[in-house]
């Protein structure tokens, strides 16, 4: 009796003779239902015989397990006579065909394979019922089947296959039309039309072996990157890969599934991708997955002499042996070739077959295996058991060279192959044996070994009265049944084992991991938790009742009561019960910003609330949060309730109820998540001035009213359209607070003039044409109509058409106050900006008995403080807007109003935001004239008349309508996602039009993806309170490790030119910077002025020395402080927000050591710009030749020559004549990043610098590959680059590009600082690739 599970075909022995039944035939129980009838001609029968008949080879049905049953698919093969290769074709419908179960699956198979190359003949006639009806449906497809399917009904299905696939390698080699030689690609042989003409990008083979293993080892070091950063097949590589596998002779088709498998995310991707190259991991792929006889030839074993062709006895030398074992292990055995070459680096194991064989099956198991590397063998025959040659030859089996056993599975398409050195064979552990197969993938064929290794090892193999052969055959049947019926196994569970320690590094490695450890941020944007107060609401409501009593504090309250606010308290309150929003609106001097939130305060204290009291006062400018602050706490007797915020300080703890602090700093709250949970009140002061950050946080405050059920909001504004604000916060309601002000006299230009001593030169500048004309004549009719005399009247009006600020007109007129006013009092100037304020400063100076101070944004707070103050004589304030609310200077009698302000407004040329000059609008210049009446009646000395004032605009136009919104626009992204959507329930909406150019901003700053999703960058960014461009060129200073030189351009990019160039003495000027030129860069030359004034002050020259320094050169010393005051601020920005380590210092070398390396400067600046850029294109007309004794040389060119067209447009542009590249004629880059663009004579290009090619490629816009062209787009839509390349280079950039995205978003999610210098192997091959621009040094 035959071994059980054995034989199933009916066929025993070593009879070869084919048989009529199916291969295999199910056990039917007697009471089911026959598939056939009795009697009928089976399919797979008929398939066997017509292919007999052709000569062909036993078909082989395989089945697939479908959702709703069972597909199938058909392969033919037959011998060449011609090449002695095997032929195959493999045939399955498209969609499948699915059947109910695996058997009618195989018969439907065979009927479908008998009609394609069989329908001239009528089988159908002999088919039972089922299949004859599958076969009438195959012959109504042909009849409507299209020209291009024809072939599939050929009678010789082998010629038409191969017809089919040479006509689609024809077509694809005509289309493609591309060399598959990587160097060829490299050499720039085969470049499109598109790229011939443009600039080249290079890399050295050094670099790229550097840069590809830097992502390697940037993979390795961060395991937790794999779920963010999954490896996958880029998009941009998978045309050129279909390339190289058909040339290769893979089949399109094979190839095509090949990539995408490998485009998506799994195990087995990830783990044939990151130990091998694109091509490589698809080729793997593709020699374990299709079957030998559809692999190229030359991955077959015969072609590769992967049969043994080298005996033991007969050895030529050891290479070829090893090889001979190496290949064979390979492509007969199925062992992944990495696993392979691995083993084979050990000697014992390259020199021994069997012991070979035995290591990779305790790896395909994950075993121990270091044993057999040093020819250590366990595989003892002690216990073994002989092999029967009878039961062999009963199996067919027989012994080949090399120790072999091969024994043939009667009902599988495989041969069990044993690698045994003796008669005997172990029963208690596994010999060495694989299985052979030219029909099987090879993952599957690993699948049963890794089974029968298995039970070997847990003694479930052999059973009790079996061998180990026999054993083996039925254990493998079974297996193989079972992958028949069901799904094949999972392979990348398969190969588990045999993938690569994808962390494992070497040592030097280990000391990079070491070097790149992340450390936890001591700074860094964390929500800040106020601590609660410690003391019980009884203890604040005693606490504040002993200060009730205190007779400072009643003394103070006397005082309070007598402002207009105090009797409006007790409404307020009622408002405030009943309302969660209330709208205030006072007059000047009526008290609402320092009473209103102590009535809040002392409410809930005495309402038993106290301890949870918390109250937040906003206020638009850091001088009135600190000031209205200081003011509150002093009429509280600085108990600790009081408190204030600013950026950069901090003046609080757990006893602070009312907040002082910036709308800025609520914004940055809102920002990091913080829902002011904790807060109870808001109160938004001076809404009226509708700045950005103000209209957004009234935003942020009507979306948190709907989620926040505790919070109330009040607002708190000048009698300046307050209806507005009622209407926005649905019908809130209103109080209305009287002012109380002394009486203000106002006295215009035409009021004053003719009493001061001074009258306009006729040489200063002044606007013209026929509109000034106009309104020169309607001004001198109506100042004579007012009795004014010639004189005064010319004087008016030279003054009103000049479009300067007349600081001989400030100083007469604070002169004549000082001399004929007989009450003292401070006087307060109001001046468009800090330079304007500088200038009048130094002038007014000369005044006797006057003390003048500086009033603006930029001073530090002690030095604003110091206006407070009283002073000997006359003080003299000169202020910005920062004085027109909120802050009170208690002795200011007489206010001067130069009228004119500076506001933000955005240039869409220069793409950057400006401060422009311009008049005041009534309503500020109300609050202007409010300044002088608030202790005493005082006097409004306006410097321009009644007919200007007239001509003034009502109200100022929201800021959020006329700046740039790219920060706020990264803001909303950060908090609210859709920015559209957001800023389209704002007070005032902005244009579509003006988000639509953030967003496409911030898209060129990779602050955003092109799918409008926030990148790692861009959360970095917003971060930063500074402007964007500025916040990323911090950024990638700080990781570049060049921090220093890239404050010093941000603060100079941030300040007033640092040359100065007099009108009498241009040239010098330019020739005294020409001195400091460096890099082609203006910005680069600026810089290395700066670091020699600062290398003087570090030498401990003095202040005379520099100043000499300075104005030898003609810098500008206060530009200098200026740029030295901003780079501190900046740097303390990164610190708080742990960018850097609190306990480093500028100067440190861990954050410059890369300061010096210009490219890396260059490509930096072109991050935070991009795509302010400009390509520098030498005409064809321009290029000529001069004749020299060894033939030809090409003429050197003038910068003259040289044509620039901006990327934005592609307009042409033109280099400032003060800009160091000038008079360039040898530009070793063809692109230059500029900073200001200025229309003129001609369109100029402001503080522009030569960049190189890779500082586009790493830092510019995103960078697309084009495979068949050869080259390489950076950038979309309205400003891109063509370049030249190699594509392999765009995908090596790519992957550097993603993989620094990946550090930030880590940095980001964990709160820790970004890896910085060489221990870093992305940061590492970026600087390599820049040093040279991608050249070997």
């Amino acid at each position: 009796m035959p071994p059980r599970g054995v034989v199933k075909s009916g066929n025993t022995g070593n009879s070869s003779k084919p048989s009529k039944t199916p291969l295999v035939q199910p056990v039917q129980s007697t009471d089911e239902k026959p598939l056939f009838p009795p009697g009928s001609k089976y399919p797979l029968s008929l398939l066997n015989e017509r292919c007999q008949k052709n000569g062909w080879g036993k078909p082989i049905v395989d089945t697939r397990k479908q959702a709703d049953g069972y597909s199938f698919a058909v392969t033919l093969s037959r011998m060449n006579k011609k090449t002695s290769q095997k032929e195959t074709v493999r045939l399955e419908p498209h969609p499948p065909y699915v059947l109910p179960s695996a058997l009618e699956a195989r018969h439907w198979g065979a009927t479908y394979a008998l009609y394609r190359f069989c329908n001239g003949i009528q089988l159908n006639r002999v088919l039972p019922s089922g299949p004859r009806d599958y076969w009438n449906a195959l012959a109504a497809e042909h009849k409507n089947a299209l020209e291009h399917q024809k072939w599939m009904y050929d009678a010789d299905p082998f010629a038409a296959r191969k017809a089919v696939d040479e006509r689609q390698a024809k077509v694809v080699q005509k289309r493609e039309a591309s060399s598959f030689d990587d160097n060829t690609a490299r050499d720039g042989k085969h470049v499109s039309r598109e790229f011939e003409n443009a600039p080249e990008a290079k890399m050295a083979g050094s670099l790229r072996d550097l840069v590809e293993d830097s992502i390697k080892k940037a993979i390795a070091l961060y395991p937790e990157m794999e779920d963010a950063f999954p490896v996958v097949i880029p998009a941009e590589e998978t045309q050129h890969l279909l390339q190289q596998l058909t040339a290769l002779g893979f089949k399109p088709g094979q190839a095509r599934n090949t990539i995408t498998v490998l485009s998506q995310v799994s195990p087995i991707t990830s783990s044939l991708l990151r130990s091998n190259p694109p091509l490589q991991a698809c080729i793997e792929y593709l020699i374990l997955q299709v079957p030998e006889c559809d692999l190229p030839q030359r991955f077959l074993p015969t072609v590769n002499s992967s049969n043994s062709f080298v005996t033991a006895t007969h050895a030529g030398t050891a290479d070829i042996k090893t090889r001979w074992a190496e290949e064979k292990a390979i492509k007969e055995c199925g062992w992944p070739a990495h696993v392979v070459k691995e083993c084979m680096t050990h000697e014992a194991l390259a020199n021994n077959w069997e012991l070979l064989v035995s290591a990779l099956n305790r790896r395909l198991l994950g075993d121990d295996w270091s044993s057999l590397t040093k020819g250590q063998s366990s595989d003892s025959v002690q216990y073994g058991e002989t092999i029967d040659v009878d039961e062999l030859e009963a199996f067919g089996a027989y012994r080949a060279e090399n120790n072999q056993l091969v024994v043939p599975l009667p009902v599988a398409p495989f041969k069990l192959v044993i690698v045994i050195s003796s008669g005997r064979i172990r029963r208690d552990y596994p010999p060495a044996m694989y299985i052979a197969s030219t029909s099987v993938p090879a993952y599957i064929r690993l699948h049963l070994v890794s089974r029968f290794l298995v039970a070997m090892k847990d003694g479930s193999l052999p059973e009790e009265g079996e061998s180990v052969i026999m054993g083996a055959i039925r254990l493998l049947e079974e297996e193989w049944v079972s992958i028949e019926d069901q799904d094949p196994p999972d392979m990348a569970v398969v190969l588990q084992h045999l993938t690569p320690d994808l962390w494992q590094t070497n040592p030097a490695d280990k000391e990079v991991q070491s070097a790149t450890t992340t450390q936890k941020r001591s700074g860094g944007r964390k929500r800040v938790v106020r601590r609660q107060d410690d003391r019980s609401d009884a203890r604040v409501k005693e606490d504040f009742v002993k200060l009730t009593r205190d007779a400072k504090y009643l003394q103070t309250l006397a005082v309070r009561q007598r402002l207009p606010a105090f009797s409006a308290r007790d409404q307020f309150l009622d408002m405030l019960e009943r309302s969660r929003c209330v709208v205030v609106v006072g007059e000047t001097g009526c008290g609402k910003t320092t009473q209103l939130p102590q009535f809040v305060l002392d409410s809930m204290i005495l309402d038993g609330q106290g301890s949870n009291a918390s109250i937040i006062v906003t206020q638009p400018r850091r001088l009135s949060a600190i000031g209205v602050a200081a003011r509150v706490s002093t009429e509280r007797l600085e108990d600790g309730s009081i408190g204030y915020a600013i950026r950069g300080e901090s003046k609080q703890d757990h006893r602070t109820k009312v907040l002082f602090c910036t709308t800025g700093v609520v914004l940055r709250r809102l920002g990091t998540g913080d829902r002011l949970e904790n807060v109870t009140h808001i109160i938004v002061d001076e809404v009226h001035e509708r700045s950005v950050d103000g209209d957004l946080l009234l935003l942020e405050l009507k979306e948190l009213l709907r989620t926040h059920p505790k919070l109330k909001v009040i607002l708190m504004s000048a009698t300046i359209n307050h209806e507005t604000f009622v209407k926005y916060f649905g019908n809130a309601p209103l109080l209305a607070i009287p002012g109380f002000a002394h009486p203000v006299e106002d006295r215009y230009l035409e009021d004053f003039m003719s009493h001061v001593n001074y009258r306009p030169s006729s040489s200063a500048r002044t606007r013209k044409g026929k509109e000034a004309e106009e309104e020169g004549k309607k001004l001198h009719d109506d100042l004579a109509a007012k009795g004014l005399d010639d004189e005064t009247v010319k004087a008016i009006q030279a003054i009103s058409r000049s479009d300067r600020i007349d600081y001989d007109l400030v100083y007469a007129l604070v002169e004549n106050i000082v001399l004929t006013s007989g009450k003292r009092g401070a006087i307060l100037i109001f001046l468009p900006g800090v330079q304007e304020i500088r200038q009048c400063t130094e002038r007014l100076r000369s005044i006797p008995e006057t003390h003048v101070l500086p009033l603006h944004a930029n001073l530090s707070n002690d030095e604003q403080r110091r206006v407070f103050a009283p002073v000997q004589g006359w003080k003299v304030v000169a202020a910005t807007n920062v004085a027109e609310t909120s802050i009170t200077i208690d002795d200011v009698v007489y206010v001067v109003d130069c009228g004119k302000v500076k506001e933000t407004r955005y240039d869409p040329q220069r793409g950057l935001t400006s401060l422009e000059e311009q008049w005041v609008t009534r309503a500020a210049a109300k609050q202007r004239r409010g300044r002088a009446g608030r202790t005493r009646p005082g006097v409004c000395y306006k410097l321009y008349t009644r007919l200007q004032e007239q001509k003034m605009a009502a109200f100022p136009v929201p800021e959020i309508q006329r700046v740039s919104l790219d920060s706020i626009a990264l803001t909303v992204k950060v908090v609210h996602r859709d920015v559209k959507a957001f800023l389209s329930r704002a007070i005032d909406p902005p244009e579509l039009s003006a988000v639509d150019a953030a967003l496409l901003t911030l898209e060129n700053l990779g602050a955003i993806g092109t799918d409008g999703e926030l990148t790692p960058l861009g959360r970095h960014m917003a971060m930063l309170p500074v402007d964007l461009r500025l916040g990323k060129m911090m950024i990638l200073g700080t990781i570049f490790q060049c921090l220093g030189s890239i404050l010093t351009i941000a603060a100079m990019l941030s300040s007033k030119p640092l040359f100065v160039s007099p009108m009498e003495k241009r040239d010098e000027a330019t020739q005294a910077r020409a001195r400091f030129a460096t890099g082609n860069s203006d910005l680069l030359t600026d810089m290395h002025a700066y670091d020699e004034c600062h290398r003087l002050r570090d030498q401990g020259k003095s202040q005379s020395s520099i100043r000499s320094f300075c104005e030898e050169h003609f810098i500008s010393p206060p530009t200098i402080r200026d740029i030295t005051s901003l780079r501190q601020d900046f740097f303390a920005s990164l610190v708080e927000l742990g960018f850097v380590p609190p306990s480093t210092k500028l100067h440190d070398q861990l954050l410059n050591a890369n300061s010096k390396q210009e490219n890396l400067l260059k490509a930096v600046i072109l991050g935070a710009l991009w795509p302010q850029v400009a390509r520098a294109v030498l005409p064809r007309s321009a290029v000529k030749f001069d004749r020299v004794q060894a033939g030809t040389v090409q003429r050197d060119n003038t910068a003259r020559e040289f044509r620039l067209y901006d990327l934005k447009g592609g307009e042409r542009v033109f280099v400032h004549p003060s800009s160091v590249l000038f008079s360039e004629a040898a530009w070793r880059a063809s692109f230059a990043v500029y900073f200001q663009k200025q229309a003129t004579s001609k369109v100029f290009l402001r503080d522009a610098t030569e960049v190189p090619i890779y500082a586009l490629l790493l830092f510019g816009g995103t960078v697309a590959v084009n495979h068949i062209g050869g080259g390489l787009t950076i950038g979309t839509r309205d400003a891109f680059v063509k370049l030249k390349a190699w594509p392999r280079i765009g995908v090596l950039v790519n992957q550097l590009r993603r993989l620094l995205d990946i550090q930030l978003k880590q940095c980001i999610d964990e709160g820790t600082m970004l890896d910085i210098g060489s221990g870093n192997p992305v940061v590492r091959a970026m600087l390599a690739l820049l040093e040279n621009d991608g050249l070997s040094s």
